[in-house]
């Protein structure tokens, strides 16, 4: 049956498309290197093929899908050195934003932060990779800096599917490691401490980024 798009919060049929595909491609329900086809996409969400063509056209600025010659329209599946050059540049720009958002946050950012951390703890997947993208985007966004926003949401999409599989893949040894890095940065944010938060950014996305290249590597 047409999931139909009437009732959607997004202004147009191309966005509410558009952020149906975005939210299935970062939970993981749309996997990297799916095909999408123009027509079945169409009849899927009961509209016609142009606000479909639309959609894809923001999700590949997105760096979301990637057009193929030959296949069409696919998810985008990173290879290993495609990864390791996000995470690259997440490590540069995610403790920026970090640094700069560490003295603007108010008490009720800190206590939402608190908050997102504490329901981590006893959340599981794929739930967890919501919470996870909550509160780093809570975060960033405090720095009120637009484009180093938009600059790191680009890439964190980019790898939302694989980190979505990862997070899937987790053992309680390494989720306690993730969970603890998580607890550590709002703690040095609500110390108000702005390098001790960038420098704990930073490590946490190393090794996040080991992880992602482990889940690649056991394909």
């Amino acid at each position: 049956m047409a999931k139909k798009l009437s009732d959607a919060v997004p202004p147009t049929r191309a966005s509410a498309v558009a952020a149906d595909l975005r939210r299935q491609i970062q939970s993981g329900a749309l996997s990297p290197g799916s095909r999408l086809r123009q027509v079945e996409v169409a009849d899927r969400y009961g509209v016609s093929t142009t606000p479909v063509r639309e959609a894809f056209v923001t999700l590949a600025r997105e760096g979301i899908v990637k057009q193929d010659a030959h296949r069409g329209v696919i998810v985008f599946a990173p290879s290993a050195e495609e990864l390791a050059e996000i995470y690259e540049i997440r490590a540069a720009l995610e403790p920026l934003a970090a640094r700069i958002a560490a003295p603007k946050l108010s008490p009720e950012a800190l206590d939402e932060l608190d908050q997102i951390v504490a329901k981590m703890r006893v959340t599981k997947p794929p739930k967890y990779a919501v919470l996870n993208d909550e509160l780093h985007t809570t975060i960033y966004r405090a720095a009120e800096r637009p484009r180093l926003f938009d600059l790191i949401e680009n890439q964190r999409q980019a790898a939302a599917s694989y980190l979505t599989m990862a997070v899937t893949k987790y053992d309680e040894p390494y989720l306690s490691e993730v969970q603890r890095e998580h607890e550590e940065i709002v703690e040095a944010l609500r110390d108000g401490t702005p390098a001790q938060a960038a420098r704990l950014v930073r490590e946490h996305l190393e090794h996040s980024a080991r992880e992602v290249e482990t889940l690649i590597a056991d394909g």
